[in-house]
């Protein structure tokens, strides 16, 4: 058995690999559904569990116009993902004793000790507590009508910006963590990009991370404007490309590049007890623990963390939000799981897929019905497949044992999908309590020699594999 084969000492995380196998098995097909009937570019996805990455996949174009098919290996704008490794960045300086959380933004920026935010201390541009504006009055860098601002322009604008007092309200500013950056250099004596290279990618082997646009720029995928704005017909590949741009004196608030891959590996770091790591455990655990409730049910705010709950269980990590791509991921601290989902444009589903993919997870974590009882694998797998009939598609799909029918392209909710049951080689029963479906109704199956051909239930339509589907002839009386 290898290092990489060898159990983990965590049960619950030996129980989630299982779980997110099986996942990734159908998880590549139902978001590919997703994407196109959304009309979106592409996505980038990785899973890992406790710090090994047990997955990942892509789907759609990393770029419209070439038809290139988007890869795992296409990076990514990870925007605001950025503030977590300013505030790693910052928890490294306080561990070597160079900065204090408690160190105030006049004594750290001087050009700032006599304005209305010379009091904020870091900790508060940590937790987005210092009452800081979020972008400035003029933020049209975002719609890409001026450049990301200068550092003396973001100067400028943090003399006056202030909006609350101090730890009146959550307020979330990503000028706050643009003089974050400059709080880095000055503590540090390097330059931010060259300080988080050196104490955090190079360490943590991030070889497809980095700071802001740079070099290798031709390797991002490109970002892409909403469909409202994608013509009259609002066909996908009439989307508008954007020009990706540097950040400038912000890339510690929004800057960063990176892949789903490596977003797995950086997280995963941050795991209490991970290795290969670059805080300590104390630092983690400073950095998830919540400090503001956000204004949004469910989501709270750490130092540098979003803080909520995904399928009842607790999790930290964040999103990202660049012009033309969309990004989010995920730590669930009980199991070791993170996942990350990058999309590709200005209303990419990165979080919606995010949650798809838990939901996913919750159903295979269902007990398993009584009826599976002795039932090989194999048998159950004859079963899955792709089934069209005139009113769409519906999946036959194993998850962690059970066999689910889903429907591609729509909701996933735990609370009301449960497992089929299983009724012998042939036939499966619906158990799904939505009365006005077919509750408790046969779903009887066709076979050929590759595998599950038709199912006909619950309802008694017959549905066919997806290739073999042709719609019907409209029937007409006879004379």
């Amino acid at each position: 058995m290898s290092e990489a084969e060898q159990p983990t000492a965590n049960p619950a995380a030996n129980a989630a690999v299982a779980v997110w196998e099986s996942v990734l098995r159908y998880a590549p097909s139902f978001l590919e559904v997703d994407r196109a009937v959304s009309r979106q570019p592409g996505f980038q996805c990785a899973v890992g569990v406790d710090g090994e990455l047990i997955g990942a996949f892509s789907g759609g174009y990393a770029h419209l116009g070439r038809s290139a098919k988007l890869t795992n290996e296409h990076l990514f704008r990870v925007a605001s993902h950025s503030k977590t490794f300013t505030t790693t960045a910052v928890m490294l300086l306080c561990e070597d004793g160079a900065l204090s959380l408690e160190g105030r933004l006049g004594d750290l920026v001087p050009t700032l000790a006599d304005s209305d935010v010379s009091g904020v201390t870091v900790r508060e541009l940590l937790s987005h507590s210092g009452g800081i504006i979020r972008d400035s009055e003029n933020a049209d860098f975002w719609t890409l009508g001026r450049p990301f601002p200068p550092e003396a322009e973001l100067l400028e604008i943090a003399k006056s910006s202030k909006v609350l007092e101090r730890n009146e309200h959550f307020k979330y500013t990503n000028i706050g963590y643009g003089l974050l950056g400059l709080v880095i250099e000055a503590a540090s004596g390097l330059g931010f990009a060259e300080f988080v290279t050196l104490r955090i990618l190079s360490p943590l082997g991030l070889a497809n991370t980095g700071a802001d646009l740079d070099g290798r720029a031709p390797e991002l995928a490109a970002g892409y404007g909403p469909l409202v704005l994608a013509g009259m017909d609002h066909a996908l590949d009439a989307r508008i490309e954007i020009e990706h741009i540097h950040t400038d004196s912000l890339a510690a608030a929004t800057g960063f590049y990176s892949t789903a891959s490596d977003m797995v590996a950086y997280f995963s770091s941050h795991l209490v007890g991970a290795e290969p790591s670059v805080l300590s455990d104390d630092s983690k655990r400073l950095m998830q623990r919540k400090v503001e409730d956000s204004g949004v049910a469910g989501r709270g705010y750490g130092l540098g963390l979003i803080l909520q709950k995904v399928q009842d269980r607790d999790t930290f990590g964040h999103s990202g939000g660049y012009p033309g791509h969309i990004t989010r991921s995920w730590v669930v601290p009980e199991t070791g799981v993170v996942l990350s989902v990058l999309s590709n444009a200005v209303d990419g589903a990165a979080t919606s897929w995010g949650e798809k993919l838990f939901a996913l997870a919750a159903l295979a974590e269902q007990k398993t019905p009584e009826s599976y009882n002795g039932v090989e694998p194999d048998t159950l797998s004859r079963f899955t497949g792709r089934f069209a009939a005139l009113w769409g598609l519906q999946d036959i799909v194993e998850l962690g044992g059970k066999l689910f029918m889903l429907e591609p392209g729509g909701a996933v909710d735990p609370r009301t999908t449960v497992p089929l049951e299983f009724v012998d080689e042939r036939t499966l029963k619906s158990a799904d309590p939505n009365g006005f479906g077919g509750y408790r109704e046969p779903v009887h199956f066709e076979f050929d020699g590759r595998g599950a051909s038709a199912l006909r239930g619950p309802g008694g339509m017959r549905f066919v594999r997806q290739e073999d589907f042709v719609f019907p002839k409209v029937l007409r009386p006879t004379k």
